[in-house]
């Protein structure tokens, strides 16, 4: 049984002291994607399915709503809530019904209910069976999405088509660690537990292929957790853990493996977990697993800065679109906003994504966090929950107007 409600929380550990959230599980949800091509639509991953949400709704009532919830919350209270709950046939009547992504503003039509919803609820359009997807990938520009899984596979899905277009990478192989796409579309990699980085052309695909990868090799001897696309699709950089704590490597896929490896830098004590680029200044971040935060210059190649931002693994970073800020995720459930040009702490967000007991085997803590345009800030993690934040104008980062940060923040994710 799955719930999709608005709720309005009052909680002291929020600067500000309130929290939307509009979709939430019993289960974790592992990862999230996107839909670039209609960002109405998102799809989320937890240990048992993958679920295809409009968020028409939500996106187009955020505005408006907020300035009526803040007299609501103060003359009713902060436990009211609205939960929307799936009849036991929702398999049969997703199937009959063709998704068309909805217009912000519209009804959206969940037959289940018996009628048109138009509140501030997500609704769910398809729902695959698919067990343990770890990692997501929303392609840049058409509405496809990846899926990588505990058991190794790669798959790849349309949006509002019950059918996967092509299994890239069969079960029965390395858990996937981190599957992206690059910048063009034309083609995506992953990374394993096994320390394997492989890629694959995503055009044209026959429906229901097994393609295989044109490239495969080992960039970390022990393990691969992140990789990203450097500048042009051909530079890639790697984060993992290698015997000689060479855990942040850069190559060059267009020449032979053997001579493939650029650069690698010593560092992150017990391995590097994840990587972001921002590629206007041609800074790679990376994580690790003692909390701490490395900076580099890859036209120097040089380590810029490092310093521990979380008491606890880091589990998700992202750059925001202007380069102005990261912000970092934690195992403990723990998110913090760091400036990108002084590397100071702006904000903490605590407990985010708390980590549950029933969870600890699965996961812990942030599983994901992507920003996007007009400052919005996603995440998901143990706790069961997808958010979304409106992050304060970036302009007034270095105005030192904190307060900004603390009274204009808000979930609907």
């Amino acid at each position: 049984m799955w719930s999709c409600f608005v709720k309005v929380e009052a909680d002291s550990g929020y600067p500000g002291g309130r929290a939307r959230i509009v979709h939430k599980e019993s289960d974790i949800i592992t990862a999230f994607a996107i839909n670039k091509a209609n960002r109405n639509c998102v799809a989320i991953a937890t240990s048992h399915d993958i679920q295809e949400l409009d968020v028409s709704a939500i996106l187009a009532t955020q505005i408006y709503t907020w300035v009526e919830d803040e007299f609501e919350l103060e003359s009713k209270g902060s436990d009211e809530f609205l939960v929307v709950h799936a009849r036991d046939d929702f398999g049969d009547l997703q199937c009959s019904t063709p998704y068309t992504p909805s217009v912000p503003g519209t009804p959206i039509n969940m037959p289940w209910l018996g009628s048109m919803q138009t509140g501030r609820g997500a609704s769910v359009m398809i729902k695959r069976n698919m067990n343990n997807a770890r990692r997501m990938a929303s392609h840049p520009t058409l509405p496809y999405y990846l899926t990588g899984a505990q058991d190794g596979s790669v798959r790849m899905f349309e949006w509002g088509h019950s059918q996967q277009l092509a299994c890239f990478r069969p079960s029965g192989n390395s858990r996937i660690t981190r599957i992206r796409f690059n910048h063009q579309g034309n083609k995506f990699g992953i990374v394993d537990g096994d320390g394997f980085l492989s890629f694959w052309q995503t055009t044209p695909i026959a429906l229901g292929a097994t393609p295989k990868p044109y490239l495969t090799w080992q960039c970390h001897n022990k393990t691969a957790n992140d990789f990203v696309f450097v500048s042009s699709s051909t530079l890639i950089a790697t984060a993992g853990q290698s015997s000689d704590n060479r855990n942040i490597c850069l190559w060059d896929t267009l020449v032979p493996q053997t001579s493939s490896l650029v650069h690698a830098f010593t560092c992150h004590d017990s391995g590097a977990t994840v990587l972001a680029y921002a590629s206007k200044q041609q800074l790679l971040l990376s994580g690790g697993r003692k909390g701490y935060i490395c900076i580099f210059d890859l036209r120097q190649r040089l380590l810029r800065q490092t310093f521990q931002s979380h008491d606890s693994p880091i589990k998700a970073i992202a750059v925001d679109p202007a380069e102005e800020y990261f912000i970092t995720g934690s195992a403990e459930g723990n998110m913090k906003v760091w400036s990108l040009t002084t590397h100071n702490l702006i904000h903490t967000f605590s407990n985010e994504h708390a980590r549950q007991s029933l969870f600890r085997n699965i996961g812990t803590g942030v599983m994901q966090i992507e920003t996007g345009p007009a400052n919005h800030m996603f995440s998901c993690g143990a706790d069961g929950t997808m958010k979304m934040r409106i992050l304060p104008d970036r302009f007034s980062i270095g105005s030192g107007k904190l307060d900004i940060w603390q009274n204009d923040v808000r979930f609907i994710l």
